[in-house]
């Protein structure tokens, strides 16, 4: 049984459980975060039964609301190290997840979205706020490595709090970061500290603007519930379907359609689960309105629909007064989709960078979208190269997600197999490099006529497939591949390019901070501190090398905060990831290389 099949937890219950327990208790926590996973799990009556060495732990439910919902064999019952330990080894969730998972608030307005103020916080909002980033401090000045169960339970506290208080966006944040310490402090494999100092980020940057802000952004105080406009696309032309896999244990597939005023919709089926559920929702069934279909299907279908919603950013809602009816198949030949493959790159390039300044629930979907026609040229390293058809730029084809069970590694081995081959692409833009693309699904560019078919170089697509292949759920095979090589085609190794990261420096720093906290900064050699001062001012980046002369300081609590400090850096890293994405961008279209 997976670890995703496991109850849930509220913040607050393992939060009590914590603050209740002897000091013994949480300091064997600390030393072994990991412990209740090598122990048996069983589900069984509605309850779980967890055989924990000599001792049996009982959790009824499959959400832990309460504390009365827990009990052990053990004397110290529920305050022991076994029920701790279960505990802080499952999912955080906030009630409204558990409870509503797909619930949406529908406005039945049709007048245009307009973002609301809210004057000024109530007495509980502002101290929800501060108690939470006083729990950010707290776990930045200790650091990530050193954060144990009590500073894991000050910021439980502090996102229940907020939960309470109608603070939805900082409460939800405070949940990742969460899950992210807890998989940092027990090494898991999917632990990513660049993710976690970003989440830390947002959650310090939505903190400030509550405590600052004269009148605050709805955006900044978030919803418990994903709120639906009525829109009205009525023609959805199924463009892609491609997996759902986190680090958080959700899995599943989404649906990319092409509405008929030019926007973007999306539906999916994306609930805890490994890689089996994202292939059973590619191939079983996925909601849109009243239909359940296949992923698979839907993503190769056209329909009409009336009173339709969808939220900002584009998720199709589930109404009751939804009608859908099937048109028959959508094809990547038909006018809307054959426009946006003729667009140039500089003209995708330049709506990409518009979107991605805004912040990530801001962005609509297939905002990072890119439609491109190109030739095969071979591997090169970890990538395949397209040569576009328009302008003869050269594009990297990577892999966004490697897990074994997609098919992306394997598709694009198969096609180094057959370079000439020339195709139609849709993929994601990568944001470190626009030269980079991560591929999601192909068609043939062109569709073959009688006699070519004997001798081009061509995609032959099983009837299924209904001409173009998802690379992350379809498996291309060698016969589908007509006139290809027995081998891959493998080029030579591309010189380094635009990724090279000058601000690596300051971002090492930056996530350092964040892991080894404030002792990590009075260990800074004095003299790789002065030589990294001194490279970003030779580079012109005198802002870098001016929050980087302020690390050491921090430790004596001089100049700015830790949670200051760790804000400003972040959000100049990200600025100027952008502007330097953006500038790679232009070098590149200066240089003769895009039309």
């Amino acid at each position: 049984m997976s670890d995703s099949d496991r109850p849930s937890v509220s913040p607050e219950v393992i939060a009590e459980i914590i603050e209740s327990a002897p000091d013994r208790v949480r300091r064997r926590l600390d030393r072994t975060p990991d412990a209740a996973g090598d122990w048996k799990w069983v589900f069984q009556d509605e309850a779980w039964s967890v055989e924990a060495g000599n001792e049996t732990v009982t959790l009824a439910g499959q959400h832990l609301a309460s504390v009365e919902q827990l009990s052990c064999s053990c004397l110290l019952t529920p305050n022991c190290f076994h029920i701790a330990a279960c505990l802080t080894s499952l999912e955080v969730a906030l009630v409204d997840q558990v409870e509503k998972p797909e619930h949406e608030e529908t406005l039945e307005s049709d007048a245009e979205e307009t973002e609301t103020v809210q004057p000024e916080l109530s007495d509980e909002q502002q101290k929800a706020v501060a108690r939470y980033r006083g729990a950010l401090i707290q776990i930045l000045e200790a650091g990530v490595a050193n954060a144990g169960v009590f500073l894991q339970s000050q910021l439980l506290r502090a996102v229940h709090q907020c939960r309470a208080a109608g603070l939805h966006l900082i409460a939800a944040t405070g949940v990742r970061i969460l899950s992210g310490i807890t998989e940092f402090r027990k090494r898991a494999p999917e632990q990513d500290s660049q993710q976690l100092a970003q989440d830390l980020a947002v959650a310090l940057e939505a903190a400030h603007h509550l405590q600052e802000d004269q009148s605050v952004s709805e955006f900044w105080i978030g919803t418990a519930r994903r709120t639906q406009h009525p829109v009205k696309p009525r023609k959805l032309q199924g463009l892609l379907a491609e997996p759902v896999m986190t680090r958080s244990g959700y899995a599943g597939a989404a649906v990319l359609f092409l509405g008929g005023d030019d926007r973007f919709y999306t539906v999916g089926e994306v609930r805890p689960g490994d890689e089996q559920l994202a292939r059973d929702a590619y191939r079983g069934g996925v909601q849109m309105g009243p239909l359940i279909q296949p992923a698979q299907k839907l993503a190769r279908s056209s329909y009409l629909g009336t009173d339709l919603t969808a939220s900002r950013e584009g998720r199709l809602g589930r109404g009751t007064r939804v009608k859908i009816i099937e048109q028959g198949e959508s094809s990547w030949q038909s006018p809307e989709f054959q426009q946006r493959f003729q667009r140039p790159l500089i003209d995708q390039w330049n709506a990409f960078y518009s979107k991605a300044a805004l912040p990530a629930e801001e962005r609509p979907a297939g905002w990072d979208l890119v439609f491109l026609t190109g030739t095969v040229l071979g591997a090169s390293g970890p990538v395949l190269l397209l040569e576009l058809a328009d302008n003869r730029a050269v594009i990297e084809l990577a892999i966004e997600n490697d897990h074994p069970a997609l098919c992306f590694r394997e598709n694009l081995r198969m096609l180094s197999c057959a370079p000439g081959l020339t195709l139609n692409l849709v993929g994601r833009l990568s944001l470190q490099n626009p030269l980079r693309v991560f591929p999601l699904a192909i068609a043939q560019a062109e569709p073959a006529d009688a006699d070519e078919q004997q001798s081009r170089l061509r995609l032959d697509l099983p009837a299924e497939f209904q001409g173009r292949c998802f690379l992350g759920f379809d498996e291309l095979q060698s016969q589908h591949l007509v006139h290809a090589l027995p081998a891959e085609c493998v080029l030579g190794q591309l010189p380094a390019g635009g990724e090279q990261d000058q601000l690596s420096v300051l971002r090492r720093r930056w996530v350092a901070l964040m892991i080894g906290g404030l002792s990590s900064q009075r260990k800074t050699n004095q003299a790789f501190h002065v030589n990294d001062f001194s490279l970003l001012k030779k580079q012109g980046f005198e802002t870098a090398a001016a929050l980087l002369d302020h690390y050491p300081s921090i430790a004596a609590t001089g100049g700015l905060n830790v949670a200051d400090l760790f804000l400003a850096s972040a959000v100049y890293l990200k600025q100027c990831q952008l502007e330097q994405s953006r500038g790679l961008a232009v070098q590149y279209l200066e240089a003769g290389h895009v039309g």
